[in-house]
Order: C-alpha cells, then structure tokens, then sequence
C-alpha cells in the first residue's frame, strides 16, 4: 500500500511540474518564445526572405527597447525550404519541443495549409504570410488560424475593378496548378459574374516549366481583352518573356504573388506595363502624409533599409505584421495559447499594420478589405503607383 501511496505522490509531483513546464514555456518565464516558419531557401525564398528578415530585425528592435513588460521576445525562426513537409515538421517541433505561445507564416499558401491542420489538431494560434482564402475558411475549421497578406479574393475583386474602369470584360486566365494558383482561378471563377466578366480561355502551367508559349500562343487566339497571370516567381516572369518574344499585345495583368523585385530582375525589359493588385509598403515615398499607414510604413521600410540596404516588399510587411499582432496581444496581457487567440479574434480592431488596417472577428481571421489594396504597374524598371 505505501508503495501505492508513494507512486501516486510522485506522479502528482511530476505532472505538477511539466504544467508549471508548460505554463513558463508560453509566458510566465524570463522570455516569451515565438516560432517563425518563413521560405528562407527553396521557390519562395524571393517571398520569404523578407519575412524572415523582418521578423529578426524587430526581435532585435523590440528588445533593445526593454522587450514586453520586461520580458524579452525570443524569435526560433525555421526555414521550410519551400515544401509542405518540411513546413510539417518544423510545426511539430516548435509545438512539442520548443513549446511556443503562437506560430508565424508560412510563407506559401501549400504550407501554410500543411500547418493548418497541425495548429488546430493542437490549439496554437498560428498567424499564415500565405494569401489562399482557404487558410482561413471555412472559419469554422480555422478557429485558430488567422493571415495578414490580401487574400486572393481581395486582389481578384481589385483587378476586376480596375478593368471595369478600363472597360473590359473579356479575360484569359494562366495560372500556377500549385494550391497558390488553384485558389486564384478558384476565386477568379467566383467572382467574375459579380464584376460581368466573362473568361473566354483557361490555361495552366506547372511551377518548374521552363516555357509557357504553347498556353500563350492558344491565349493569343482568343479573343480576350486582358491576360491575368496566377502565380509567384519565376513563372510569372518567364511568362512575361515568354509574351514578349511571341509580340504578345494583351494587358498582362499579375497577381499580388509578384509584388516584388525579383519579378523584375527575371523579367527584365518584359516586365514593363505590367499590372498588379498590392499593398502600399511596394512604393512607400509614394504614400501621402496624411494616409493612416504612413507613419508604420515610412518607420518599418527606413529601418529595414538601414539593416538590409534593400526593400522590404510587400512580404517584409507581412512579417511584420505577422509579429506585431503576437506582440499587440502580449503587451494587452494575452500570454498563453488561448488568450492569445481570443485576442486577435476579439479584439483586433482597426489596427494600424504594414500590410492594411485590420479588423478580425470570429466570422474573419483576415480582416482586410479589397478597397485597401492599390493597383502598381512596371515602369522605367520600378513598381510605381498607378491607382
């Protein structure tokens, strides 16, 4: 019996300790410890590096400003090299050995929907850069999963606004059959009827084709008025090339997949004229003083600038938002998993970020809107503001 007795106070003792374990782990220990999945290497390295580089450069900032309440912010960032699996496994780790209080990224949409499934299976908040509509929806199945990037369907609605001012109706669509892709067609689909657009031609490509000019050359014979391209680099750059040898003379017009540099190193002359749906963080001296996101915008983009000598593109505002959500919770006194996701879910509203103002609730764990993003077009070499 004592033998009994003795086995029963020793696993009390045990599980008392790995709670207090636990309970250090997501707040009440010297540090708070936050995991960052971001595509440093891989396909999505031009998308995650800034989002990586984000995410250190405001670790560093926040705790040279005396961290949270005192306590420092602790960042263990992973690399998932660009594939699901890889984005799987380190979802797992952060999780059950490095015992984070809230999940960043991915960077893709195929891997932060890998992640989905392992946050909500374990009730961790995880905050996607991904842009597919699907990370967070049904809502219902993504309780604890939220995004900063424009969804898909926001940057659908915005390019089918800008051609109703253009005065077209007639499209061609070529898109990536990865699930980036597939979403955009997906909701391309959805909403052309809301917008009377009509798509006269669907064409796909896989992510590592070299050459698109079979699908170019059938989208020439049609008789669409606008060409939108569904994708991340390089295909999207490739299909520009690809456009410009062939004397294509059809809009391109580009998801916001694209919104970077890259697009235009890889493209190179063929990237002129072409047209994205965006945030502002792409151009920030072009955004007026009195513009709500002015102040977070022009702060952000001058320290990347100064840590990184490059921009920070519309991904390194993701990041940044990404972070500063988690970070918004904590200093509010939201300290563990779950009152950390009843936070953003309740209680973000209007808030200022790089990427948009957002107001999430139970019904959107987006909370952005079509209206606030902006159209961009290449020109002399650069993104610029067009409307």
């Amino acid at each position: 019996m004592k033998k009994w007795v003795g086995f029963l106070l020793m696993m009390v003792v045990v599980l008392g300790l790995a709670a207090c374990s636990d309970t250090e782990a997501q707040g009440d220990a010297d540090v708070y410890k936050i995991g960052a999945i971001y595509s440093k290497t891989g396909a999505g390295s031009p998308l995650g590096e800034p989002e990586w580089n984000a995410t250190k450069l405001l670790e560093k900032k926040i705790n040279e400003e005396g961290g949270i309440d005192g306590k420092k912010v602790e960042i263990v960032l992973a690399d998932d090299e660009s594939t699901p699996e890889k984005a799987m496994e380190e979802m797992n780790r952060m999780i059950h050995d490095e015992n984070v209080v809230a999940v960043l990224g991915s960077t893709t949409s195929g891997a932060s929907l890998a992640m989905k499934g392992i946050a909500m299976d374990n009730e961790v908040p995880l905050v996607s850069a991904g842009a597919a509509v699907s990370i967070i929806s049904p809502v219902e199945e993504a309780k604890w999963v939220f995004k900063t990037p424009h969804s898909d369907a926001h940057a659908v609605e915005r390019i089918y606004m800008h051609l109703q001012n253009e005065g077209m109706n007639k499209i061609a669509i070529l898109a990536d059959s990865n699930a980036f892709g597939e979403s955009g067609v997906e909701q391309l689909e959805a909403l052309a009827g809301d917008y009377g657009m009509e798509i006269v031609i669907k064409e796909s490509y896989n992510t590592d084709d070299p050459d698109m000019k079979t699908q170019l050359t059938k989208i020439d014979s049609s008789d669409a008025e606008a060409m939108i391209v569904w994708g991340t680099n390089p295909g999207p750059a490739i299909i520009a090339k690809n456009s410009k040898e062939l004397g294509l003379d059809i809009p391109y017009i580009g998801s916001h997949g694209i919104a970077n540099q890259s697009f235009i190193d890889l493209a190179g002359e063929a990237a002129e004229g072409v047209t994205i749906p965006t945030g502002k963080l792409l151009f920030p001296t072009q955004i007026p003083e009195d513009d709500e996101q002015y102040d977070v915008i022009s702060s952000f983009y001058d320290d990347y600038m100064s840590e990184y000598d490059s921009a920070p593109t519309n991904f390194g505002s993701y990041g940044y938002d990404n972070l500063m959500l988690i970070v918004d919770a904590l200093e509010s006194g939201a300290t563990d998993r779950e009152s950390i996701r009843e936070y953003l879910e309740n209680d973000v509203q209007g808030y200022v970020g790089a990427t948009g103002i957002f107001t999430f609730s139970a019904d959107d764990h987006n909370g952005l809107e079509a209206d606030s993003m902006v159209l961009a077009e290449v020109s002399a070499g650069e993104w610029t503001l067009k409307e």
